[in-house]
């Protein structure tokens, strides 16, 4: 199929899209269901697949194995989705909602926000206050310089096990607690990293109640030891 396919307010069932012919996809406020979007790179063909002036959304779909670098996910809304291993390194997920969804693999320079931020925010359709994201299983995924803010509740979700990982609530209580137990610290140098990172965390988590990150990532202005000194310390004063 030559030159544009627009659809507007359609429902799209159990299409595979690896074999469509289309030089570009149009979809304004649709349903997909069941789709399969396993291993496609979203160039020029799928760029605006997420940026409908409407919503759409996306309900048990495959993103497995996709390179989704060149797309951003708009004010989609992802409904028990797979991102097995799919790249979405460098997205800001200002306005997408994501509920249920699957996350395996490495994931790079991420941000997802819990309520519309920037200039998008502006033109959403339906207009909301929240993004919505919750019930997303992130255990299997590799997580560096990835970001949960602007009010995502980080208990409603399943984060990577062991000790790579932090997950805790009341973050700017435990940043006063732990601002005063850091200025103790002997090491001059270890403590001076650490009261920056300390006021640099409350600072991108200022509207947040939980946190969910890794213990050292290249974000924080500290060592990756002195990192996990700080989150332990975090951890122990509530």
């Amino acid at each position: 199929m030559q030159g544009v396919l627009a659809l507007d307010r359609v429902t799209v069932r159990d299409a595979d899209f690896s074999r469509a012919a289309f030089e570009r996809f149009a979809p304004n406020g649709c349903v997909f269901e069941r789709c399969d979007f396993r291993g496609e790179l979203f160039d020029e063909r799928l760029q605006t697949l997420f940026a409908s002036r409407r919503q759409s959304i996306f309900r048990e779909c495959r993103f497995d194995g996709a390179d989704l670098r060149g797309v951003r996910p708009g004010q989609a809304r992802f409904e028990r989705c797979n991102f097995a291993r799919t790249n979405i390194d460098g997205w800001i997920s200002a306005c997408a909602e994501f509920v249920d969804c699957t996350f395996s693999g490495p994931i790079r320079n991420v941000a997802f926000h819990g309520k519309p931020w920037g200039h998008a925010a502006e033109r959403i359709d339906p207009v909301r206050a929240t993004n919505a994201f919750t019930g997303n299983d992130f255990s299997s995924a590799d997580l560096m310089g990835v970001l949960f803010v602007n009010g995502i509740d980080v208990k409603a979700n399943v984060w990577p096990k062991g000790d790579t990982y932090v997950v805790l609530d009341r973050i700017h209580q435990r940043a006063t607690r732990a601002r005063a137990a850091i200025l103790e610290w002997r090491d001059h140098e270890a403590r001076n990293e650490a009261l920056a990172m300390l006021q640099q965390v409350a600072f991108v988590f200022i509207h947040q109640n939980g946190v969910a990150t890794p213990r050292a990532d290249d974000r924080w202005p500290a060592t990756p030891e002195n990192q996990r000194k700080v989150w332990e310390t975090l951890e122990a004063v509530l």
